[in-house]
């Protein structure tokens, strides 16, 4: 059952051939919808497990004369969970959502969903890239396609599919074209074989193959520009579910496909004409650009799809950043440097997984939003709180995480992509600069967080521009957040589970240029307990940088304390009255603090970043 990945992918065919025709009746389709996708991706948790126990899965399938090899080693495991995990909690969590769309048949899109998970598998799984990679990435595209446009009948969201549909098939045809540039290339050769035949191509042809390779997976991830010119767009309109798959997983096959291409098929330095340092060095700046440039524009919003699809960006930079300057550090002369490159490639893989969980949590939180209100539009919501706690709790949660506040995920997985930056910028100046921007910009992409949760849950607002009585969106709809936001909780304050995925996972794919440092002595580079995450590298006294959340907490609470403390000794007393509204006699909707207002002054500063709404 857990031997190969063609039984659970067999299940969701199964999904996307039963579920519809049982459409007529949303709830019942729903729940057959949830257990054959469930069913499938514990069978695929299981079969991740199973390789990074030490059974990577190699398998070549005959279709007539057409050989698909497929492989899956740690690498894929890690990715494969990903998809599996958050496939599980958006088919549940789409059981009670789908009745939020009457006026469209539900068919659609049981049929689709689960062809797109299937597709994703197929992509982190297809060791070509020719007919294997081929028909993965089109199933994957084409059924999300199909998913964006579900309210078909708003012509916004037709154009908003149809964008997202040409800019993915010319993405995939820089791809394949990329290979039309190897040395003696052949349709069904494996990555590893294609990895060969590149250190027997000359340098213009290299430097062409990975320059396509960087730009068809850049896009699918979103690098800027070309995730601009798709991804808010694309994201905004799909339904919550769909929203939280696109930016939770989807965009991380374009992550997988940089790390295939940078880490396992570039060719070694001795090869004439190629440096994998000045390529890293250059992706780690086109990552810092868009983490930079992304988290800006979400910081503009007002609507609040739309500020989570450009924070999806921001945020994807921050992996990108990583992998650069990794790949950079590998590369370097200095042994002391190239000690960092296995702290940032963990630091790259687990903001993956961090990202997938907070930003799912995101998206279905903003759709629960749009459930309970009818309207995702920051300037007509506010006070949600009052109305909806508990969706509120788990906004602040994964508003928090995403921001990088200690001790949730988010902290963890950029504390150690900023500190192997700064600390082998000794050495590489470029990337002391590219984390400096990465450390600030966390604090934009707080400030787009602060304005999220408060135009939505805090603030006022909605009592006068929702017609409809609001109330907590239905259980069904808050167990899968529940459970996600949990997960946030762990991530962050045992890290170490996670490193250690990620060690054993680089330790059990073969043939990539850092396998032998994830092999040798990692326990001397980077360790993490629910105290922090430490990093230090072999010959240094002591560690080089370390970071315990819950020491900080423990002096806040601390501070906290002796406030109240003082304050009691003193004998103050509290009196409670009405707020001043700066001469308004009572608060409405004209005198409220409106969205668009929000850091007006840093937004005109910044309009060069792009992104900008009218009011």
């Amino acid at each position: 059952m857990f031997d190969n990945p063609f039984f659970p992918l067999a299940l969701l065919a199964a999904a996307a051939v039963i579920s519809p025709v049982f459409s007529r009746s949303r709830f019942l389709a729903g729940v057959i919808h949830f257990v054959f996708i469930a069913a499938g991706a514990v069978m695929l948790i299981g079969f991740s497990a199973n390789i990074l126990l030490g059974h990577p899965y190699e398998h070549t399938v005959h279709i007539g004369p057409i050989a698909v090899p497929f492989l899956a080693d740690g690498l894929s495991a890690v990715f494969i969970t990903v998809i599996a995990v958050l496939s599980i909690a958006s088919s549940f969590y789409s059981i009670k959502y789908m009745e939020h769309y009457r006026e469209y048949s539900a068919a659609p899109y049981y049929i689709a969903f689960p062809l797109f998970i299937a597709g994703m598998i197929g992509v982190v799984t297809v060791d070509d890239l020719s007919f294997g990679f081929t028909a993965a990435w089109q199933i994957m595209t084409l059924a999300s396609y199909f998913l964006i446009r579900f309210e078909h009948r708003e012509r916004a969201n037709v154009a908003s599919a149809n964008k997202y549909l040409i800019l993915m098939e010319l993405a995939y045809g820089v791809i394949i074209g990329a290979t039309l540039f190897v040395h003696g290339i052949e349709p069904g050769d494996s990555v590893a074989v294609i990895t060969g035949k590149i250190a027997a191509t000359d340098p213009i042809r290299i430097i062409a193959v990975f320059a396509l390779l960087f730009a068809g997976f850049g896009c699918k991830a979103g690098v800027f520009p070309l995730g601009q010119l798709w991804l808010p767009d694309a994201h905004s309109v799909a339904p919550s579910p769909v929203s939280a798959m696109l930016s939770g997983v989807m965009l991380k096959t374009g992550i997988y496909g940089l790390l295939r291409t940078f880490f396992w098929m570039i060719p070694h330095d001795g090869v004439a004409g190629f440096s994998g340092y000045y390529w890293g060095i250059g992706i780690a700046v086109m990552g810092a650009v868009t983490l930079f440039i992304g988290t800006v524009q979400s910081m503009k919003q007002n609507d609040a799809k739309r500020l989570l699809a450009y924070s999806s960006i921001g945020q994807l930079g921050y992996i990108i950043f990583a992998i650069g300057a990794a790949l950079a550090m590998i590369h370097s002369t200095s042994a002391f440097v190239q000690g960092f490159a296995v702290i940032a490639l963990i630091g790259a893989v687990y903001h993956v997984i961090n990202h997938a969980v907070f930003k799912w949590l995101l998206f279905l939180t903003s759709g629960s939003v749009l459930y309970a209100t009818g309207t995702k539009d920051l300037s007509k919501l506010g006070g949600l709180m009052k109305f909806m706690p508990v969706t509120a709790v788990l906004a602040f949660i994964a508003s928090l995480a995403i921001a990088g506040i200690p001790p949730l995920s988010g902290f963890a997985s950029k504390w150690t992509i900023v500190s192997s930056s700064l600390l082998a910028g000794s050495e590489v100046g470029v990337l002391v600069v590219a984390g400096i921007i990465a450390l600030f910009t966390s604090t934009i992409t707080l400030a787009a967080y602060v304005k999220f949760f408060g135009m939505s849950f805090a603030s006022a607002g909605s009592e006068w521009n929702v017609s409809k009585p609001i109330r907590e969106v239905p259980v069904m709809l808050l167990l899968p957040k529940i459970a996600l936001a949990l997960i946030i909780c762990a991530q962050g304050f045992f890290p170490a589970i996670a490193f250690t995925l990620i060690t054993r996972a680089f330790a059990t794919a073969h043939g990539s240029i850092v396998e032998a440092l994830f092999t040798a002595g990692l326990g001397e580079r980077v360790s993490a307990s629910s105290f922090g995450v430490i990093v230090s590298v072999p010959g240094m006294n002591g560690f080089a940088s370390a970071a315990v959340p819950l020491v900080i907490i423990a002096v806040v609470a601390g501070a906290l304390l002796v406030g109240w403390f003082i304050k009691r000794a003193g004998g103050s007393t509290e009196k409670r009255t009405t707020a001043w509204l700066c001469g308004y006699q009572e608060l409405n909707d004209k005198n409220r603090y409106a969205s668009a207002n929000m850091f007006s002054a840093f937004k005109k500063a910044f309009w060069w970043a792009g992104g900008n709404v009218k009011k």
